[in-house]
């Protein structure tokens, strides 16, 4: 399973490894497609954090940069 993400949902999904995000509408638009694909998780209806998926797929990207 392979996902393009664009640099700003990349970003996102960084953001929320290094730790949980809270929900809030304005970055709505950002973490849809990484919700919809099962990288993230909403936790308590407050805060995204990144599922294994997400951590996987991070780990992949950096072994891709080096």
């Amino acid at each position: 399973m392979s996902f393009k993400l664009t640099d700003q949902q990349h970003l996102m999904l960084e953001l929320i490894a290094e730790r949980p995000v809270p929900a809030i509408p304005e970055i709505e638009r950002y973490i849809a497609p990484l919700e919809a694909t099962k990288l993230i998780t909403l936790m308590d209806e407050a805060e995204w954090r990144i599922t294994r998926l997400g951590k996987a797929m991070l780990e992949r990207l950096q072994h891709r940069l080096h």
